[in-house]
Parts: structure tokens; sequence; C-alpha cells
């Protein structure tokens, strides 16, 4: 088993093994998670992050004249009507298109939302300032063109990820929620060698961080300010993975 630390400079890691304990994951799972821990660190001022470029086509599934979680609910049932909607990304690991199914089955709306207050953001409707797009390029998980990549679900009349959105990243699946372009609640990684990565963002900020094994136990987390509520409900998440009958 690892552990994730950060040196001084924002864009180094180590790992460190903990003693007398034997490692359980191969190399592709911590190149995986790696990848996704050494997310760049930008300051609150950047502008960058809040101009994420798209280019939207698809069809509208909402407008801002809609009330309280209407958007959200709308572009889950969107996702939910097609669970393997990521499947015709060439690069997308067919071990995290299964986890990922599972997930989208059984997650509701009311998942997000209830990350999003978590945040302080009790009230969703924002949301409603989006349209669905079931195909779109976007700049995520990163702001810049050489991270442009096709994307479903919200973007605003400003060109930015905008609500609940998934996609593909290094073989992974992604669905998060963003809010004027920047990481906002909830973002949920099912990861290409197993397991599930989990974020807890507010306005770009990451809050805490939580590392599911395959059997959804907990493998690590970090803290910046918010994992103590984040562990609080972690079951919701683990409870959209249960395999049932």
């Amino acid at each position: 088993m690892f552990l994730v630390a950060w040196d001084s400079e924002p864009s180094t890691y180590r790992v460190e093994f903990k003693r007398n304990t034997v490692p359980i994951l191969h190399q592709a799972r911590e190149d995986a998670i790696m990848d996704l821990q050494c997310e760049k660190q930008q300051t609150e001022d950047e502008e960058t992050q809040t101009t994420t470029e798209c280019s939207p086509v698809g069809q509208s599934l909402g407008s801002s004249s809609l009330g309280g979680t209407a958007m959200l609910e709308k572009t889950v049932a969107a996702f939910k009507s097609d669970p393997s909607g990521l499947h015709n990304l060439p690069n997308l690991h067919q071990v995290a298109l299964k986890s990922y199914e599972v997930f989208c089955r059984h997650r509701t709306a009311d998942l997000h939302t209830t990350f999003l207050a978590l945040v302080g953001d009790q009230d969703p409707s924002w949301c409603n300032d989006a349209v669905y797009m079931s195909a779109f390029k976007a700049s995520v998980p990163f702001p810049g063109k050489k991270d442009e990549r096709m994307v479903s679900g919200g973007a605003n009349n400003s060109k930015q990820v905008h609500g609940l959105v998934r996609y593909e990243y290094k073989g992974n699946a992604i669905e998060e929620c963003r809010k004027d372009g920047k990481e906002h609640g909830l973002r949920v990684v099912c990861l290409q060698v197993g397991g599930v990565y989990l974020r807890m963002h507010k306005n770009g900020k990451r809050l805490a961080q939580i590392v599911l094994n395959a059997d959804l136990s907990v493998q690590s987390s970090i803290d910046d300010g918010g994992l103590k509520i984040f562990q609080q409900h972690l079951h919701l998440i683990q409870d959209c993975f249960a395999i049932r009958a």
C-alpha cells in the first residue's frame, strides 16, 4: 500500500511505502492514480480555468427557466438512458466503462445535489443556465488546448463546462460537476485498473480526496479542509457501485 505526499513544489510528489506492508496494487494502478493526483495547481485569480473552450454540438435538454434541480435531473436521466454512452471513445478502458455503468445505473441527481450542498451550494438552479450537449469539445480536466477532449453534459452560454458532465481521461471514466468551468461539487473517476478516485471541490479548489480499492474499501485520502464531512457521506457514493441482484 502506498501514500502520496507532495514536496514543497506543487508540481512534484513522492511515493512513501508503509513499512511491513506488501503493496497490493500493480504499477498500472499507481500510474493511473499518480496521473490524476498530479493535477496542476492554479492560483485563484488564474483566468484560464474559467475560460474553458467548448464547441457545443447537440440538442438542448433545458433552459434557464427551469427551476431547482431540473437540469441536473435531466442530465442524469440522459446519462442513465445510455450508461455505455462513453463506449465510442477509443481510449476508454473496458474496466473503467463497466465500473461506470454500475455507478450510472444507481446514481441519482440527489447524489450530486448532496455534495453541492456540502460545499455550501444549497441552490443548484445555476445548472439550469446550461444546455445538455451529447458531444462537445472542452479542455478538461485541465485548462489548455492540449487537454481538449470530447465531453457530454452541460455547457453554458459562455461556452464553459457547466453543470454535470462526463468524459474520458487516460482510459478512465470521469463524471463531475463544474460551475463556470471550475470543478465544483463531486468528481467520480472510475479507474481503468479498478477502484474509484473521488474528489470534492469548491469553486476549483480541492477540499478532499479519497481513493477506493476495487472492493470499495478506502485505500488513501487527502484532507484539504473537507475530508471529515466527505468521509461522513462516502457511503452514498459506495452504494452507487454496489452490485445488486
